[in-house]
């Protein structure tokens, strides 16, 4: 184990190390990573049939389409020629059935002139003899290839560069990478002459498939493997702190209540107070006429006496038994009941009326606290800590939320004595 010297030696460069990584914020998600469709086949397809589609609504028209098709021709060993009055006709669709039960991923077709039939793959490899298949069928889709001159069967194998080729020898392979460049490079060229929207859809995806395909990280991913190298770098030294503050927190478990108590001011620790010392892990701090017997509801200090159909409980408590509360510097502070009795619907009814409300709202804002109003647990604030007086700083802590919570107590005081008159005049 590390010396005290040591650790700080070290730490400093750990400082100095994250000091010199760049502040970047984590990009806005791509729409198919926020469907958890990223690497979708089905997804990518339909993407790119549409952007591809002359009779689809983007504002494109057939210029992507063109620039498809020039990449065909460029890339490959297609020889991929087309005329103007032949875009104008063309069709595309995705996943259509031939009468063989041979479905590509997608077929472009200028009726009576040429068709390009597409394979695309992501992550997945070719399935049985499935380019052979679509070579020898005597369809594409629901057409007969027949209708087609000869030199216009086109066959295309769309996959990531270093990927496993098509296996028939009529196909032709084309990447995803030469596609994203093209369009890439129209969209540059363009000056604002398609709609904003469509170019901000293409981009999207554009984006997607270029991470998937090169696995190259964005400067916010980037950065972060930064840091988790230094983390794991760091690991034992981390592990030492953190194994030091949970040490420190359940020792404090034990000595909470006098610990509290030592930092409370005693004018405002008066006998209306107390502390549960028995389940020191709860962090429970009560106050007389909180609790009350399952007999007559009466005050009563002894737990047991509170169960059954009618015992009360109501307490504030703080979370010691988290281990962030010494590891993170978070202290939780919250009013909560935990018996399941009319009292409590009766009590969790007025608090919630608007009456009640209003005089608690004022009080709830201007200390920041949170109010929840659910049966369990009313009300919450987080308090930080100052880890580098631990544990001293988690009792001041305590004690200024205690402080902090009273005036809205007296407010508390006069619900639960509502809510017990209701239920005695019942």
């Amino acid at each position: 184990m590390a010396t005290g010297e040591e650790l700080k030696n070290r730490f400093r460069e750990l400082r100095t190390s994250l000091e010199a990584q760049p502040e970047v914020s984590e990009p806005p998600k791509p729409l198919l990573r926020i469907l958890g469709s990223t690497r979708s086949e089905q997804k990518w397809n339909t993407l790119l049939a549409y952007f591809i589609d002359p009779s689809q609504p983007h504002g494109f028209d057939a210029e992507l389409l063109k620039v498809f098709l020039n990449v065909v021709h460029n890339k490959t060993d297609v020889e991929m020629e087309y005329y103007h009055h032949e875009i104008e006709k063309v069709e595309v669709d995705t996943e259509e059935m031939s009468p063989q039960n041979n479905r590509p991923d997608i077929v472009i077709r200028a009726p009576e002139e040429w068709f390009v039939c597409i394979e695309s793959k992501v992550e997945s490899t070719e399935g049985e003899r499935q380019t052979e298949r679509y070579l020898e069928d005597t369809h594409i889709g629901t057409n007969e290839k027949s209708e087609f001159p000869e030199d216009g069967h086109h066959y295309l194998f769309l996959s990531k560069q270093y990927a496993a080729d098509a296996k028939a020898d009529g196909f032709s392979d084309l990447y995803w990478n030469q596609m994203v460049d093209a369009f890439y490079q129209k969209l540059r060229r363009s000056h604002g002459k398609y709609p904003e929207r469509s170019v901000n859809q293409l981009e999207d995806f554009l984006s997607t498939v270029s991470q998937v395909i090169s696995m190259e990280d964005d400067d916010f991913t980037t950065i972060q493997k930064e840091k988790v190298r230094l983390l794991s770098e760091y690991r034992n030294d981390i592990d030492d702190l953190l194994d030091a503050a949970e040490s420190l927190r359940e020792r404090a478990i034990e000595d909470w209540p006098e610990m509290f108590r030592s930092q409370v001011d005693d004018e405002l620790w008066t006998d209306e107070w107390w502390l549960y010392e028995e389940g020191k892990e709860s962090g429970t701090i009560c106050r007389h006429g909180w609790w009350l017997d399952d007999e007559a509801l009466q005050p009563t200090s002894i737990i047991d006496e509170t169960y059954g159909d009618k015992g009360f409980r109501l307490f504030f408590n703080h979370l010691i038994r988290r281990e962030e509360s010494f590891s993170r510097g978070k202290l939780t502070y919250r009013l909560r009941s935990s018996t399941n009795v009319p009292l409590r619907d009766e009590f969790n009814r007025l608090y919630n009326s608007e009456r009640w409300q209003q005089e608690l709202q004022p009080l709830f804002e201007e200390r920041d606290i949170t109010n929840k109003g659910n049966k369990r647990n009313y009300f919450i604030k987080t308090y930080d800590i100052d880890q580098s007086r631990l544990p001293e700083s988690y009792f001041e802590t305590i004690a200024t939320a205690f402080e902090e919570h009273l005036p809205i107590v007296d407010v508390v005081d006069e619900i639960l004595d509502e809510a017990l008159q209701n239920l005695q005049e019942e």
